[in-house]
């Protein structure tokens, strides 16, 4: 506490006590003391204070109710009175109550200070009134004494801002700074700054205390933050604290930047992968360093947690070793108890912190699967049924399959050594046999394999026992046995729905009907037919089967239907035949026929498919179906129609049909390049067109004509368009005169094509053309063929006349006749080469490839012809010359002997 408060604290009770002492007579002041934190503006501290008076009478009397000071901040409030004498007791709240005379009360009142009050004494009078007089009137005091606070000595501690996020680009850390308050009042701190913050920090405030208690402490929170870029070592700055009633404090905070090495997994998990139940499971796993400025030298570990059914280990994780940022690589192992659960995953969290200061912790994930090996869980078939359902003269077996499941419930691949299938009964007629056995099964898979059953035809009906085996390398063995049962029974076989159509009236049609037992192995009794549906008219069942049809056997049944004048036409008529027998399925027979006076339908319909094809199409066809369509409408709804329309009509109608997909295919034609087919498919198209002008134009009805006649309007143009693109391709062939044959071929189109429109100037220019073409073309082929039959006698006659003939291979071995034989050769493929050129220029292709592989063929043994008589020459002269140096030699050695003799020379050379 100051000292200037201690004396105005004394100078206050001084006064107080002077004041006291100078009461005269009537009262005596009523004290208390409260003690007021001057800091706190908004705290409210009570007291009470109690005076006593005796009554004079029985009357009511009320109290002072309350007296307010400094502006309300000081209060004494009536609280409660009291009879205190041994009269008895009594008391209430209110400040009016009946008195006793006599009696004696004790007053008590609350006292109150609140807000901002300055450290003195305030007072006021407080009555107790009667009816007849005044009882007491008292001095009520209350000296407020304030208490302040007094700043200590803060503490900051020692904290340190460890870089253990390499991911931030800055790194805080929160600190509390203690702040003792040793005085006798609270303390509230309104702010705190910072100077001397180093370059790269930043301090900012995170926590005041509402209030420190006097002799209390309090926290001062605030986060220093630090740039990536500060280096590690000591800094320090200063923080001063301001209390609300302005005192200060400067306190000293040093922060120790840390950066550690960080420990990370790349993923936040290791994943062993399978473990198999019973066994362990080692894989590597790498550890990176990742805050960049210190290195890994050793981490310690702890694992989180266990695991009953297995168990994590390390190899090396206390000695991995990096460099600033770099990574080194360890092991972990995991066992998996023979107790743990198939595909029970196992897992384990892990924490290492790098063996440095302050180096933060890091916790990464071991997690595995436990794995089962193969086991043959069971093997799968159901029990089979073959029924005899194929007629018996038609087949001498029956055949059933059934899949066979071989269910792998490990999880390792499971080998299979063997699959077998044998008749436990019934052998002698069932043959069983497992095909598509598969090697292996995957693991928890069913590996599909097929029993294949084999019945003969004379297997008596029954149920008999096939026997399954399966074994496999490692997983086991199974033997299940099934059941195959051989079913035979009549069936009734009829043809079913009999549909004339479209009758005409007075048209007698028959039909026959099959009734048969359709397997041949059983007999069908009390066969019957039995008319359920339709008139009694028209349709008559000429002979029908009863009583028993044998195993096999077929009975025909015969209807005859002949329509009359009265049966409505287009209108469906339907008649049905139920026919039954002991043991089968009843079946049904259904009859149905139109009477009609033409068909139509054949022509419309297709017609009426081209309303949504091409435009050509369309226009071409649909006028034509129009106008047949009209003319079935008058029929039905009987108005005339001339008998020469309607066969004229139809005829129109048909020859549309024939147009269109002629002139269809000669388009189809074009866009594959096929002018061939083209020219022939046009050559229809326009009979057909002259058909439908013809018909068309005959009709007697002008409304039919005239709808005919814009159809065959629309085939004039289609034709015209297609006939000029065949136009213009030919003329393209004719100016590029490729060949003779080629020349005349299109000549020859365009003549036809000049016909098919009506240009007689040009099919006849064509004409002259194609005859002039023609004749070249057979001179040509004529000429070539004179060569060609010129080479082959040619070399006929080389080959007679050669020296050998070797493997096909005429020789000439005799040079003198070199020259002559060359020059045959050359003329030879002379020959051979004009006739080839002819046949071409011709266009008499696989004459001129005929031609051109004879050449070949010939010209090839010719090569070797030539090439064996230079041979011959070469092997002459070598001969010639060996003769010539051989006497040249002989001459000299005679010459020599000559020379000896006539000198004597040679006496001394034989004494020697």
């Amino acid at each position: 506490m100051s000292r200037s408060t201690t004396v105005a604290r004394l100078l206050a009770v001084a006064f107080a006590v002077v004041v006291a002492l100078g009461a005269a007579t009537t009262a005596v002041a009523v004290q208390t003391t409260v003690e007021k934190d001057a800091a706190l503006t908004d705290q409210t501290v009570t007291d009470q204070v109690t005076f006593e008076f005796t009554a004079d009478a029985n009357e009511t009397v009320q109290a002072t109710d309350e007296i307010t000071r400094a502006n309300g901040n000081v209060v004494f409030a009536f609280d409660s009175w009291d009879r205190v004498d041994a009269g008895g007791g009594g008391g209430g709240s209110s400040n009016t109550w009946d008195v006793v005379s006599g009696a004696r009360y004790e007053v008590t009142y609350d006292v109150a200070v609140t807000g901002d009050v300055a450290e003195n004494t305030y007072s006021g009078t407080a009555e107790v009134v009667g009816e007849s007089s005044t009882y007491t009137s008292e001095q009520l005091e209350v000296y407020v004494d304030l208490l302040y606070p007094e700043f200590g000595y803060p503490d900051a501690g020692n904290p340190t801002l460890v870089f253990d996020n390499p991911n931030s680009q800055s790194q805080s850390t929160t600190v509390d700074v203690t702040v003792p308050n040793t005085g006798q009042g609270a303390m509230v701190i309104s702010e705190a700054t910072f100077s001397n913050v180093p370059s790269g920090f930043s301090v900012d405030t995170e926590s005041i205390p509402d209030t420190i208690d006097a002799n209390g402490e309090g926290d001062v929170g605030i986060q220093v933050t630090a740039a990536d870029d500060v280096s590690a070592g000591s800094y320090s700055f200063t923080m001063t604290l301001t209390d609300n009633l302005g005192n200060t404090r400067d306190v000293a905070v040093s922060v120790d930047v840390v950066k550690p090495p960080i420990a990370s997994v790349p993923g936040d998990e290791v994943n062993v992968g399978d473990v198999l139940v019973g066994s362990s499971s080692t894989v590597d796993f790498a550890v990176e360093e990742i805050a960049g400025n210190d290195g890994i030298d050793g981490l310690n570990v702890e694992v989180i947690g266990a695991e009953t059914d297995g168990s994590v280990s390390f190899d090396g994780l206390r000695s991995v070793s990096t460099s600033p940022g770099g990574r080194d690589t360890t092991s972990v192992t995991m066992s998996a108890r023979d107790t743990a659960d198939q595909h029970e995953e196992l897992e384990w969290d892990v924490k290492v912190t790098p063996e440095a200061e302050s180096a933060p912790s890091y916790t990464f994930t071991v997690t595995g699967r436990v794995i089962y090996p193969a086991k043959l869980e069971r093997v799968e078939a159901s029990d089979s049924t073959i029924p005899f359902d194929e007629p018996r003269s038609s087949t001498s077996t029956f055949q059933e399959t059934t899949e066979v499941g071989i269910v792998n419930s490990g999880d390792l691949e499971m080998n299979v050594v063997s699959a077998d299938a044998s008749m436990v009964s019934g052998s002698q007629y069932i043959t069983a046999d497992i095909a598509d056995v598969p090697n292996t099964v995957d693991g928890l898979s069913t590996g599909p394999a097929t029993l294949a059953l084999t019945a003969d035809a004379d297997t008596p009906e029954g149920e008999y026992d096939v026997e399954i085996t399966l074994q496999t390398e490692d997983a086991g063995t199974q033997t299940i046995t099934r059941t195959v049962t051989i079913t035979q029974e009549p069936q009734l076989s009829v043809s079913g729905s009999v549909e004339y159509g479209d009758v005409t009236i007075t048209e007698n049609r028959t039909q026959t009907i099959d009734v048969a037992e359709r397997l041949g192995y059983e007999s069908i009794e009390n066969v019957e037919v039995e008319k359920i549906e339709g008139p009694d008219r028209w349709l008559t069942v000429v002979s029908r089967p009863s009583g028993t049809v044998g195993a096999g056997e077929t009975q025909p049944m015969v209807v005859a239907l002949q329509f009359d004048t009265e049966a409505e036409l287009y209108q469906q008529y339907r008649w049905r035949f139920r026919v039954s027998g002991d043991g089968v399925e009843t079946q049904t027979i259904t009859v149905t026929a139109r009477a009609k006076p033409y068909s139509f339908d054949r022509i419309t319909e297709p017609l009426g498919e081209y309303d949504s094809q091409e435009q050509w199409k369309s226009d071409t066809a649909g006028p034509m179906n129009e106008m047949l369509l009209s003319m079935e409408e008058r029929l039905r709804g009987d108005a005339t129609v001339p008998g020469s329309d309607l066969s004229r009509g139809l005829a129109a109608g048909r020859a549309t049909l024939l147009f269109v997909d002629s002139l269809d295919a000669a388009r189809t034609a074009q866009e594959n390049g096929s002018y061939g087919q083209a020219q022939r498919s046009l050559a229809r198209a326009a009979v057909a067109r002259d058909l439908m002008r013809q018909y068309a134009d005959s009709l007697e009805q002008s409304a039919l004509r005239s709808t005919a006649q814009r159809g065959v309007a629309a085939a004039d143009a289609a034709f015209d368009e297609t006939a000029a693109a065949q136009r213009d391709h030919y003329s393209d062939a004719v100016e590029a005169n490729e060949s003779a044959i080629e020349s005349a071929q299109a000549h020859r189109s365009l003549m036809q094509l000049a016909d098919y429109t009506g240009d007689e100037e040009a099919e006849q220019r064509h004409r002259s053309s194609y005859e002039e073409a023609s004749d070249r073309y057979q001179a040509l082929v004529e000429d070539a063929a004179t060569d060609r039959a010129a080479a082959d006698s040619a070399y006929t006659a080389y080959r007679s006349n050669a020296t050998v003939v070797l493997a096909g291979y005429p020789l000439v071995l005799n040079p003198a006749r070199a020259d002559s034989a060359l020059d045959q050769i050359s003329r030879i493929n002379s020959r051979y080469a004009d006739s080839v050129d002819g046949f071409r220029r011709a266009g008499a292709t696989d004459e001129a490839n005929t031609a051109a592989d004879r050449a070949a063929t010939v010209d090839e043994r010719l090569t070797v012809s030539r090439y064996g008589l230079f041979g011959a020459i070469g092997t002459y002269a070598l001969v010639v010359v060996l003769v010539l140096a051989r006497v040249a030699f002989r001459t000299y050695a005679y010459v020599q002997d000559a020379e000896a003799a006539t000198t004597g020379e040679f006496l001394s050379r034989t004494s020697t």
